[in-house]
């Protein structure tokens, strides 16, 4: 699945108590940072934080769902993103909730035995032993304080804190005129977001664009295109020379936007076309509104991501 491009860091979370007992994380000076005090003999659900945004995204509402349901504190564990030069911590340009946070270096031998062998004495770890199938030992209650770590791309983990998923996801950054102009545009006209993946792992062929081009024109006349792509020649490659009639516009040519830009520009269309990526999976995620058309290639685990009125094109 999709991870998506690398964003700004960002510094010196600041945190809110919120009605659920966690804090919400925000920007601020390192002097305002919280301070985290942990209770004696209370439990923790530490979730480690990886990869790209879609990624994280998964691993966090994992993680939030497991901390809820056991009315336990939650920690993230982001030291896979702060040790990377590829991937950065995306989760603060969200208003996400979570209790504590913690990164521990790996630049030597030495700092990785000591994580590794902190992390096996200090929690129950739970590795996740097949992404396709719901693990009941996230749900059960532990001795020590589980350490979930994997993927975690059922919707089975989460489904039942959606709505207060879906209200942390929103944007925690200010965005420019031009977004915030786009959004309300794609919010209130007949559009859909078309998402080409190229990249580390590729996405769905021409075939299943073309096939999902013509599905949702069947299910919204007159519909706009919106198409977004890490991959500007294979898009045309799929989409055009067979599609004539389809009105396509390019999102990168609209204006210059970073990755978490685009990612609620997506989310804004009325519709969505998803690739086989967790970037676009969580914009259609967010899409509720009544009527919406959502189609998703038919890959290996798309049953457990896929939402029950979303249409699966093989």
């Amino acid at each position: 699945m999709r991870a998506s491009g690398k964003g700004e860091r960002k510094s010196g979370l600041r945190c809110r108590r919120q009605d659920n007992g966690m804090r919400a994380s925000g920007k601020g000076e390192g002097k305002n940072a919280c301070r985290y005090r942990k209770r004696e003999g209370e439990c923790v659900v530490t979730v480690k934080i990886g990869d790209g945004m879609g990624n994280q995204m998964y691993n966090y509402a994992c993680g939030y769902a497991a901390a809820r349901r056991a009315k336990e504190k939650l920690r993230l564990d982001i030291s896979e993103c702060d040790n990377s030069t590829l991937r950065d911590f995306e989760l603060d340009h969200f208003h996400v909730v979570y209790d504590e946070k913690e990164s521990f270096p790996n630049d030597s031998l030495w700092k990785k035995i000591y994580k590794r062998l902190r992390r096996d004495i200090k929690y129950h770890v739970i590795f996740e032993k097949d992404m396709y199938h719901v693990d009941k030992r996230v749900f059960q209650k532990t001795l020590r304080g589980k350490y979930l770590h994997g993927y975690w791309q059922c919707v089975g983990y989460f489904e039942e804190y959606f709505d207060e998923l879906r209200a942390m996801f929103t944007p925690n950054y200010k965005q420019s005129k031009e977004v915030v102009a786009l959004m309300e545009q794609f919010q209130t006209t007949s559009t859909c977001a078309l998402h080409v993946r190229g990249g580390d792992l590729g996405g769905p062929n021409r075939e299943y664009f073309q096939k999902a081009i013509r599905r949702m024109e069947q299910e919204k006349p007159g519909i706009t295109f919106i198409v977004f792509t890490n991959d500007k020649e294979k898009a045309k490659e799929c989409l055009e020379h067979g599609n004539q009639a389809a009105e396509m516009k390019y999102v990168a040519e609209m204006g210059r936007f970073s990755d978490i830009d685009e990612f609620f520009l997506m989310s804004s269309c009325q519709n969505q076309i998803i690739s086989n990526s967790t970037y676009s999976t969580w914009a259609a995620y967010l899409n509720t509104r009544p009527g919406r058309c959502v189609i998703v290639p038919d890959f290996h685990g798309v049953d457990v991501m896929a939402l029950s009125d979303w249409i699966v094109l093989s």
